[in-house]
């Protein structure tokens, strides 16, 4: 059977990173790769290429790709991840998604954090990955020791989705020294993330 790696949503180099992490594993058996952008498959491509995979066939189907190898082998060279990260063009492509409350809609206040809540611990069941998560104003009690919602972030940090943490917003609350996930950042940050995906979802 075949070993499949979902990499679709991932940032580069982080498909490469699991390819390498599956070849590893691997005991000859072909490998299926799923990608969701075309820069993500050249770079893979280009690792395989590198390590003397064959590919067998490649694939488009509304939009995603798929990579089948032939029989692999174990790794022989280090890979360097400089080598596999993407132009700042090919960065840009991808999805943000901007968390400014700790819960969701306006009503029910309880209702809403229970929601917010369920929607984060969706995220890493997606078929599609967001490529950064921003938090600001209330959002950032999210990302704060004891929050339900951070072993769910973390999970999706090591899956490499960036977390941006608004500086500010935890000074305001005066819960810096709280922070347990993501990246302390500040207004430049967050907005140049936003300006640079093709899409930004408001939560």
């Amino acid at each position: 059977m075949p070993i499949e790696i979902d990499a679709r949503g991932l940032p580069c180099p982080q498909p490469v990173i699991k390819t390498k992490e599956a070849l590893e594993k691997a005991n000859g058996e072909e490998l299926t790769i799923i990608l969701s952008t075309s820069e993500s498959r050249d770079n893979v491509l280009r690792f395989l290429k590198n390590s003397g995979i064959e590919i067998d066939k490649i694939e488009e189907k509304n939009g995603v790709f798929y990579i089948f190898t032939k029989k692999t082998h174990k790794l022989s060279n280090n890979v360097k991840q400089e080598d596999y990260v993407c132009s700042t063009t090919q960065i840009t492509f991808g999805t943000t998604i901007f968390i400014n409350k700790d819960r969701i809609g306006h009503g029910n206040d309880e209702l809403g954090k229970n929601l917010i809540k369920a929607f984060i611990s969706t995220i890493k069941d997606l078929s599609v990955q967001p490529r950064t998560l921003c938090f600001m104003n209330s959002g950032v009690k999210l990302t704060i020791n004891g929050a339900e919602t951070v072993p769910h972030l973390k999970n999706l940090e090591e899956k490499g989705i960036e977390i941006l943490v608004c500086g500010t917003c935890l000074s305001f609350y005066n819960i810096k020294d709280k922070l347990a996930v993501g990246k302390i950042s500040n207004m430049y940050d967050i907005s140049e993330a936003m300006l640079k995906s093709s899409k930004v979802i408001t939560i």
